[in-house]
């Protein structure tokens, strides 16, 4: 075959042409491979953006999240810090306690599983059989109280049934992964759970393992927390508070002291697996709990007793309305021995009124306007009765405030109108400026008039010419009027604000009121000055008024009150001492010396009240004084308080006792000098003999005393005539209230001549008194030997060589006798 020259295969080339898709695919192709350009250009653009926000611009943001996810941070709880009183007593501490909670959704032995084949939903069904076994079990061991005595539980208590119902709701709950089971668990009931728990587990997973079943178990685990403890109760409470459920202190020292009681929390850090379970790590970072600091407190647990004692007493005795309280201070160092308010509260259950609540309802029905809660009518005015007064809600919710009122320290929360009481500082302003003397005499005639208010001293009666003194003694409004009017509103002002009056004391205690009532130095008109010079005229706290006190017998310096003495670490090593802190001095030492010698007259040898106690020098002043900011009485008059300080030893005052009755109902008398003083009195019969107090210095180891008739008077009004006669006395304990009681016994009987200082048993539930053995004190020393008798319950008579060693005793050994026989012991 013949091939095509070479001039055709050139003639066939040129004749091609190039095809059309060719050329599309090549525009195509340059298209795509720029456009692919730019999305890997864009795509690392954002990458490289995501990589910037992530790794730079909120490195630090991921990081942390990165950090939540792989590691676990555990909190270590810092233990609480106690409180102790000046004596080491504890008075609030921290015991570790146990939360037992559940997982349900986990306990796969207390439900039966179904599937539905059409809709691979998956039902679980409560086993009752298994929820009551496990139920029974934990509840026997939670009220068991040391997880072994189950057998002690019983079961048919209302206790029981309801803890019971607890346990079983809560597990019966399949579809939760936490349900509380019991709070507040001591350390063996929460072991006993947990051995039953793991036996329950292993047993049945035995027996389904056997059955080739899926194993079935019980998911109960603890808690780690820790529970503030109160081993005295309803004692001191105002003073310590309380903390709240999540240990936060939220009263009283509690709460002043929260960061030093409360320590720093640590942490453990390390990581952890997919369940989000800690994973064994020898590089886990622990910062250890810094543990809190304990307060040793100037409070003493014997002084408080007695302060609480009486003062109790005399709010049943006198139907006292609106809670009392009662103060015990080092007037030197402002150091507080005892403070008081009653009815109180119980911290370790704190929300709890209702061992006051029908005291607690009367109070604040007395008061509707500030605790009412009115009916409303469908416009929201106020229902009223036919006299046009608002009538309150019968199903009124008064909870919040029974606990406030309860909570409250009355001692510094609440103001009072302090009466005759503050005549001390009046004579103090008028003898310090110059202005009047001890002799200084002015007449009163039973009246008075200033501007357009006429003026009268109580019972409106006319003491005539008298002195600084005698006015004081006999409460003289109309004296101290005139006194005032001397001194002048400025300068009566000046030393009211000088003595502490218009500022907190700046005690360490939370909630101290500063919305002191007073007439400032521009409103002191006449009238004012008037009634401000007997102390009727201004609203001040207790605690005012006993730093003001003190600072007018200690020298005239006025002192910082304190609770807390010292701060300790936990092993007991002194961080900070606190120690007297004097502000300023208002007054000089010599007018300091006539108000110490011008309250001695007022109390004098029993002639002046109930606070005397024979033996001692004491130094006080009586106030009854009108609540003018409260609603009066049935009886139109004003609700009054009865209030007393005393000081002692009057010549150099070491403490001021002081007791403050708000609105009692006595129905035979208002005064003060009946209604507090004999509280002060019997406190400090007690507590001066405790605490050392240097007495008068006279010998009465010879003078016998005539046992007075007892029987029929309230017990502690029969102590104060035992005071003032210079006999001990001893109230026996009763199985009944006590509260107001009456004597119905005492021994040595009404009439007998006994030594002085002798102890006279008081009874108010029997007519015959109680027996004790006479110890064999034969062999001992007069001194152990009068130790031992009176450890018996007996009085004791040295006769001969005191100090030689008894060689008889006028009671048999062993012989049984009435308490408070006098016991004579012959020594040689």
């Amino acid at each position: 075959m013949q091939e095509p020259s070479s001039k055709n295969k050139k003639g066939l080339y040129r004749l091609r042409r190039a095809d059309p898709h060719e050329r599309l695919s090549a525009r195509l192709r340059h298209f795509s491979f720029g456009a692919a350009v730019v999305f890997v250009v864009a795509a690392a653009g954002i990458v490289i953006h995501s990589l910037y926000n992530i790794q730079i611009k909120n490195g630090a943001t991921f990081r942390q999240y990165a950090a939540q996810q792989q590691l676990l941070d555990t909190t270590i709880k810092a233990t609480r810090g106690e409180i102790y009183d000046t004596s080491g007593i504890t008075l609030a501490s921290t015991s570790v306690v146990w939360t037992i909670w559940a997982d349900p959704s986990y306990s796969t032995a207390l439900f039966t599983s179904s599937k539905n084949d059409d809709t691979g939903e998956v039902t679980r069904t409560a086993d009752p059989a298994a929820l009551q076994e496990v139920s029974t079990q934990i509840t026997l061991r939670l009220l068991s109280g040391d997880g072994e005595s189950l057998d002690s539980v019983d079961t048919s208590s209302a206790a029981y049934q309801t803890q019971y119902q607890a346990v079983y709701d809560a597990l019966s709950k399949s579809d939760s992964a936490y349900q509380t089971l019991a709070t507040k668990v001591n350390n063996a009931v929460k072991l006993s759970i947990e051995q039953y728990v793991t036996a329950y587990n292993k047993a049945h997973k035995k027996a389904d393992a056997d059955k080739g079943i899926r194993k079935g178990r019980i998911s109960i685990s603890s808690t780690k927390s820790f529970q503030r403890n109160y081993p005295y109760g309803a004692f001191a409470a105002a003073v310590l508070g309380f903390c709240d459920a999540d240990g936060y202190g939220t009263y009283g020292l509690e709460k002043s002291y929260q960061s030093t009681l409360a320590g720093v929390d640590g942490r453990t850090i390390t990581q952890r697996n997919a369940y989000g379970n800690a994973i064994a790590d020898e590089n886990a970072t622990t910062f250890a709990a810094k543990d809190g600091s304990n307060l040793v407190l100037s409070l003493d647990v014997n002084v408080q007793e007695i302060v609480e004692r009486y003062l109790n007493e005399a709010i049943a005795a006198n139907t006292v309305e609106n809670r009392g309280c009662a103060i015990v201070m080092n007037v030197k160092t402002g150091a507080i021995l005892a403070m008081a308010s009653k009815p109180d509260f119980d911290p370790n259950n704190a929300l709890d009124y209702t061992a006051n609540e029908a005291y607690l309802n009367e109070l604040v029905h007395a008061e509707p306007e500030l605790y009412g809660i009115y009916l409303k009518n469908e416009d929201g005015s106020s229902v009223t009765d036919a006299n046009g007064n608002k009538v309150l809600d019968p199903e009124g919710d008064y909870s919040g405030y029974f606990r406030d009122i309860q909570w409250k320290n009355k001692a510094i929360t609440e103001l009072y109108y302090p009466g005759s009481v503050f005549k001390v500082i009046t004579s103090a302003m008028g003898v310090d400026s110059g202005k009047a003397t001890i002799n200084t005499t002015l007449n009163c005639s039973g009246a008075y008039g200033v501007a357009k208010e006429t003026y009268h001293c109580a019972g409106k009666k006319a003491h005539g010419v008298q002195n600084l003194a005698e006015a004081l003694r006999q409460s003289c409004n109309i004296y101290y009027i005139q006194l005032g009017q001397r001194i002048g509103s400025s300068l009566f002002y000046d030393y009211f604000d000088a003595f502490g009056f218009t500022e907190r004391t700046g005690v360490d205690l939370p909630s101290e009121t500063g919305f002191m009532q007073y007439y400032s130095k521009s409103r002191l008109g006449e009238v004012e000055l008037a009634s401000s010079a007997f102390g009727q005229a201004m609203a001040v706290t207790p605690l005012q008024v006993c730093t003001a006190i003190s600072a007018a017998v200690n020298g005239g310096y006025l002192v910082t009150p304190h609770v807390v003495d010292k701060i300790t670490d936990a092993n007991g090593n002194v961080i900070e001492e606190i120690g007297a802190n004097v502000r300023r001095q208002v007054i000089s030492e010599s007018t300091s010396n006539v108000i110490r010698q011008i309250m001695e007259y007022e109390v004098g040898n029993g002639t002046g009240g109930g606070a005397y106690v024979s033996g001692y020098r004491i130094g006080g002043k009586s106030g009854t004084s009108e609540q003018l900011n409260m609603d009066r009485r049935a009886d139109g008059d004003y609700k009054k308080v009865a209030s007393f300080a005393a000081v002692l030893p009057a010549d150099d005052p070491e403490i001021i006792v002081y007791v403050m009755l708000d609105d009692p109902n006595n129905a035979r008398t208002d005064y003060s000098s009946l209604l507090a003083a004999p509280v002060v009195g019997n406190i400090i019969s007690e507590i001066a003999p405790y605490l050392g107090i240097a007495a008068d210095g006279t010998d009465r180891s010879g003078t016998i005393v005539k046992v007075p008739n007892l029987i029929g008077n309230e017990w502690s009004s029969a102590q104060v005539q035992l005071n003032i006669k210079g006999l001990r006395h001893q109230l026996a304990e009763s199985t009944t209230s006590q509260a107001a009681a009456a004597v119905t016994y005492q021994y040595p009987h009404a009439g007998a001549k006994v030594a002085y200082g002798t102890t006279v048993y008081l009874y108010t539930d029997t007519y015959e008194g109680s027996h004790t053995d006479v110890p064999d004190v034969t062999g001992k020393s007069a001194d152990f030997a009068r130790q031992m008798l009176a450890a018996a319950g007996l009085n004791c008579i040295v006769a001969g060589d005191a100090n030689g060693l008894v060689q008889e005793q006028s009671e048999a050994a062993g012989a049984s006798v009435q308490r408070g026989t006098v016991v004579t012991i012959t020594c040689g």
